[in-house]
């Protein structure tokens, strides 16, 4: 499952799974990027076949080093 590189889905792919995660839900990260449900689906189905992962939880796993860390929401903006 990891021979193929991360780096095979694109920026946009990448950014649609970080979406999914902090939103919770495919849905909410539609609503989130201002793109049908379709759309958000199409695209992890893409970065899923392009990094041969066969679920959600794997391509998360694969596109770990690309994902942006996560921000802590609980404390202001400085």
């Amino acid at each position: 499952m990891r021979d193929r590189p991360a780096g095979c889905a694109t920026d946009r792919e990448v950014g649609v799974v970080a979406a999914v995660l902090v939103a919770g839900s495919q849905k909410a990260a539609a609503h989130r990027l201002g793109l049908s449900h379709s759309t958000v689906k199409h695209h992890l189905a893409n970065a899923r076949s392009k990094v041969g992962a066969t679920t959600t939880a794997q391509l998360v796993w694969i596109l770990a080093p690309r994902l942006p860390e996560p921000r802590d929401t609980t404390q202001p903006d400085e």
